[in-house]
């Protein structure tokens, strides 16, 4: 069973910023893995929504909210299928490389 607690203010005001994007939006502290989680009390079937790649609470949170939200999926896929691509690109040349070296070695 998952062990965490919401947040329901900061130092910083990111969990009151986080709701000014989404009124629904709450944040928690998985206390099993020591990251802090995006939750939606609106979304169908489990609140979850995300875990922050962060250690803490700060304006990163912010930006990954507003990066990560739904409307942006259309975004979000063409950014990742770009990062897919320039990936793609360098494992070929990394293995065409790999190949001459060998061929020259030869």
């Amino acid at each position: 069973m998952n062990r965490s607690f919401e947040i329901d203010s900061d130092c910083l005001d990111v969990v009151s910023r986080i709701k000014q994007i989404d009124k629904d939006y709450f944040v928690k502290f998985n206390l099993d893995t020591k990251q802090f989680e995006l939750h939606n009390g609106e979304q169908f079937g489990s609140t979850y929504c995300l875990t922050f790649p962060f250690d803490t609470l700060d304006e990163r949170c912010i930006d990954f909210t507003l990066k990560t939200r739904a409307v942006n999926c259309d975004e979000l896929f063409a950014e990742l299928d770009r990062e897919n691509e320039q990936l793609e690109k360098r494992q070929v040349k990394e293995v065409l490389n790999d190949f001459e070296e060998k061929l020259y070695d030869s």
